[in-house]
């Protein structure tokens, strides 16, 4: 079983893998075969879809990133973690929290991430 903090900094480097088939195996380590995500844009996406969602922002948002911005609080199989994305030039884009359910092995299982606009902080 992975560390939490493992899990999830696997999970955020996924959002940073410019390479599909890196985001692909990244998002493997991370999540059961049935997690799904959901954010203000995208709707219970599994990781087929993730994957391509997240090369979608990349290519319209080059050079950007995902950084954890907090430590991950827990409980009970649930928990939560502060992330920013980053601009190329290093700027803040967009701050928002992850809320995740874990399944087995302790690999995500639910995703349901809340930000705010895109644009610079």
């Amino acid at each position: 079983m992975m560390a939490l903090d493992d899990v999830i900094d696997t999970y955020c480097a996924a959002w940073n893998a410019v390479e599909a088939g890196e985001r692909n195996r990244l998002l493997r380590v991370a999540w059961t075969a049935e997690c799904r995500y959901s954010d203000p844009l995208v709707q219970d996406l599994d990781r087929a879809a993730l994957v391509a969602h997240i090369g979608s922002l990349l290519e319209k948002f080059p050079g950007s990133i995902i950084r954890r911005t907090s430590t991950i609080d827990s409980h009970h199989g649930l928990l939560r973690f502060g992330f920013v994305r980053l601009a190329a030039d290093g700027s803040a884009m967009r701050e928002g929290t992850d809320f995740c359910l874990l399944g087995e092995g302790g690999r995500l299982q639910r995703i349901t991430g809340f930000f705010g606009p895109l644009e610079p902080l």
